[in-house]
């Protein structure tokens, strides 16, 4: 039997979805597009009401062609009616182990639904990742779910709380991954900095892991997921000592959210701007040149044109090098989901007013660059050209290369997000 699997969200979901692959593979299924497929895995994710009615809509429309539909991720808990509605077979984020199981049910006729909150260590399955002719970087999860109870997010609802993967199935796996030619990982988690605060040791854990990833003997670059301030602020010295190391890019990813106090108290965040504040001028003092990557949330109902001028004018200030801009979207099962929303031209008008400033501040330091050599991993084959990064992770787009290939480029050009340059 042929399957598809499609995958939204983010990287934890694409680790997922590699479990469920490999899984199906080790088990003789074959995998297609859509238009060979028996049956067709989605991956769902929950984040936002738009993608929650792409998903759906694309859903419907395999269930027209007759196709047997399973349905996994964030969303299959989030909106479960809709879900059972469309799909032949649903499995909750914790019950992905179980994919064979269902496809066994769904081919005698029979609807399999399974959403139990169990948790399991998904760093158990090695996955068959196989180096590819298009990329050479892998995702490795090393937890899920979160300790945070944030007022907007649907996510909790579906991860649950914080579930760490054991140190010596991550380093297994991520030593496999090396051996078979990767030379970029990428850690993930909803939250990085709380990783084996659910274990009886819970003291500096995140740290101990990325010491002894640091140690494999390869030669390979780290790149560090999300960590909200909270309990970042906790392991912070450890960790720039860590991010000395040349196995690491200069790469810090600590959402902000909102530059208000008021909002972010409202939010549930468990931290204030102050902290942020703090936590990236170590960072840069530290890493000058370093990667900052920052999120934001614009147009949370509780969010004033005084509470979004302050964060425009954080923005300002720290300047992030990745900017990710998210529009407020209600999310059922939450504590903002009855609150009255703004319309979509505020929630537009703000998004569009901070993108243009950081488009602008991040060209002008992107100028300065220019002339420069830098050393670069070549990473990923993108159409015709080829994607690098600088040891701090800045990203370099090349003419040619050779997937694997540290070399020294020289900058020749530049956009607001990336640097061009020539071998």
């Amino acid at each position: 039997m042929n399957f598809c699997l499609i995958t939204y969200g983010c990287k934890l979901n694409y680790s997922d979805s590699e479990i469920m692959r490999s899984l199906l593979l080790s088990a003789g299924f074959k995998e297609s597009d859509e238009n060979q497929a028996d049956f067709i895995i989605i991956n769902t994710c929950a984040v936002v009401e738009k993608t929650e009615r792409k998903i759906l809509k694309q859903a419907n429309l395999f269930k027209k062609t007759g196709q047997k539909i399973i349905l996994t991720g964030c969303l299959s808990a989030i909106v479960q009616k809709e879900c059972s509605g469309l799909a032949d077979a649903i499995l909750g984020v914790k019950n992905i182990d179980l994919i064979i199981q269902a496809v066994e049910e769904i081919s005698k006729g029979n609807q399999f639904i399974l959403l139990d909150n169990k948790n399991i260590d998904k760093a158990k399955f090695l996955k068959q990742d196989t180096q590819t002719l298009q990329n050479i970087s892998a995702i490795t999860a090393i937890s899920e779910g979160c300790l945070g109870n944030c007022s907007y997010c649907a996510t909790k609802i579906a991860r649950g709380k914080l579930n760490s993967f054991s140190i010596k199935n991550i380093i297994k796996e991520i030593n496999l991954k090396l051996k078979l030619g990767f030379k970029e990982i990428q850690l993930t988690s909803q939250d990085l900095a709380i990783f084996g605060l659910d274990t009886k040791q819970h003291k500096l854990l995140l740290p101990q892991l990325l010491k002894e990833i640091e140690g494999l003997d390869y030669d390979f670059r780290i790149k560090l997921g999300m960590m909200n301030p909270g309990h970042t602020k906790i392991i912070f010295k450890d960790l720039l000592k860590i991010l000395e190391s040349d196995k690491f890019y200069k790469f810090l990813h600590i959402p902000l959210q909102s530059g208000s106090d008021a909002v972010l108290k409202a939010m549930n965040r468990g931290y204030n701007v102050n902290n942020f504040i703090l936590l990236t001028e170590q960072f840069k003092q530290k890493f000058p040149n370093g990667i900052l990557a920052t999120d934001i949330i614009v147009g949370h109902p509780l969010e004033t044109e005084e509470d979004f001028k302050k964060t425009v004018e954080i923005i300002k200030k720290i300047q992030p090098e990745v900017l990710h801009i998210f529009k407020f979207s209600k999310r059922r099962g939450t504590a903002d989901y009855l609150l009255k929303d703004f319309p979509d031209r505020i929630k537009k008008d703000r998004s569009r007013i901070l993108q243009n400033i950081f488009e602008v501040y991040n060209l002008k330091r992107n100028k300065k660059f220019l002339k420069t050599k830098q050393k670069v991993l070549i990473v990923e084959k993108k159409s015709k050209n080829w994607l690098a990064r600088t040891k701090d992770g800045r990203a370099v787009i090349l003419k040619n290369g050779k997937l694997g290939e540290i070399r020294e480029v020289k900058i020749v050009d530049c956009r607001w997000n990336y640097l061009i340059g020539e071998i």
